[in-house]
């Protein structure tokens, strides 16, 4: 299966607000449905260091961050291309592949990367690795498997937008060798450490790429 080049509906700047925050709210479920909302709760309990911040990038509204304020008890903090007007936690809006990003421990990329060209990967962990010690990604993975479980098993059971997109995203997403090359080439030369792994039936793939890093007191962010 070659990688699909095809916007998603979300995408679309003309979307009304009401539609936009509905899609988000029953993405949240399909995360914590999916588990990809425990499993990176999992790995941020499981850091070997102190966490003050935790920026997520392409945050959408901000419900994870919600979560993991909620639940970690640490300063959160979002970065996305869309402004989310009645998000319940601070949201920097931007382009994380070539914007300044503000100081954070860790730093999340969850279904954010087959997204992005190859070039804007690389340049996204490099621009993480600049103002954090820290950068997990979670996302799909393309392949007939998660294609056919989530069509027959998951899509009908939500918004419509959602539905359509989620069989785009996975016809989008990199197969795990393609995404291993681009963290590979991002990190060259660096004294980062990447663990990779694959969920069953390819539901998702996690890269942790620890950067060495450990910023200062995470500065005061001025929203954008």
């Amino acid at each position: 299966m070659d990688r699909a080049d095809v916007t998603e509906l979300l995408e679309d700047p003309s979307l009304p607000e009401d539609v936009v925050a509905s899609a988000y709210r029953d993405l949240a479920r399909t995360q914590r449905f999916l588990g990809n909302t425990r499993a990176v709760l999992r790995l941020l309990r499981r850091d070997r260091a102190s966490i003050r911040r935790v920026l997520d990038i392409g945050c959408g509204q901000g419900a994870l961050l919600e979560q993991i304020r909620q639940q970690l008890g640490v300063e959160v903090l979002g970065f996305d291309l869309r402004p989310a007007p009645s998000a319940p936690v601070q949201i920097v809006t931007g382009n994380a592949a070539l914007d300044p990003l503000p100081d954070a421990d860790i730093a999340l990329a969850i279904c954010v990367v087959h997204h992005l060209c190859d070039a804007d990967v690389i340049s996204l962990i490099r621009n993480v690795s600049k103002s954090c010690r820290r950068l997990i990604l979670l996302d799909l993975v393309r392949h007939w498997i998660p294609l056919t479980l989530f069509r027959a098993f998951v899509s009908p059971f939500l918004h419509p937008i959602n539905a359509a997109d989620g069989l785009t995203s996975i016809k989008r997403a990199y197969t795990p060798r393609e995404l291993q090359n681009l963290v590979d080439e991002a990190v060259e030369g660096s004294t980062a450490s990447v663990d990779h792994r694959v969920g069953p039936f390819y539901t998702r793939q996690i890269i942790d790429i620890r950067f060495g890093i450990i910023p200062q007191s995470p500065r005061p962010v001025r929203s954008v």
